[in-house]
């Protein structure tokens, strides 16, 4: 699914559930999905899951991570549940399971990274990122660590995360 597919969709949500401020509520509209969201310890190469059965969705979130990664896992894991119908398990015995880890932002899989698109425009939506950084008369990302770092707290997401996306949205097809 491309990016302006996505988008599209994630624009739906946030103006179905009235999610309009910044930062974008993730747990709030995690519940209004359907889904539970459980911060727990986990192995430290894990950074979140889905978990769909019976109808019950669950997105689990290591308690080690910082919380901008965690905003950004339980927005991954919330793309897999939307974007991807077939349940997705954390059962050793089941055959679909979908983690979030190193291999998630490796750039392989379609589903991680549609994922991760689906986050991206979740946390950092398109409109208000772009108004923001015409509010800053634009933004220059090695010369302006400041105004990077500004933007990253406003959306509670890492310099990294708002790297990536400013990236995407500017430099990407």
């Amino acid at each position: 699914m491309n990016r302006k597919k996505i988008k599209s969709l994630v624009d739906a949500l946030l103006e179905q559930y009235k999610l309009n401020s910044l930062p974008i509520d993730v747990e709030k509209l995690a519940k209004l999905m359907g889904a539970e969201v459980r911060i727990d310890d986990f192995d430290e190469t894990l950074s979140g899951f889905a978990y769909q059965k019976h109808g019950m969705k669950y997105i689990g979130v290591n308690i080690a991570e910082p919380k901008e990664r965690q905003r950004f896992t339980i927005a991954h894991e919330l793309g897999h549940l939307y974007l991807h119908k077939r349940p997705v398990s954390y059962d050793p015995g089941a055959s679909v399971m979908m983690f979030r880890n190193s291999h998630s932002s490796d750039g392989t899989d379609i589903k991680e990274i549609e994922a991760n698109r689906f986050a991206a425009e979740l946390l950092m939506p398109e409109e208000k990122l772009r108004a923001d950084i015409k509010k800053k008369s634009g933004i220059d990302l090695f010369g302006d660590e400041d105004k990077l770092k500004e933007l990253a707290e406003r959306y509670q997401v890492s310099e990294q995360a708002m790297t990536i996306r400013l990236n995407t949205l500017y430099f990407s097809n």
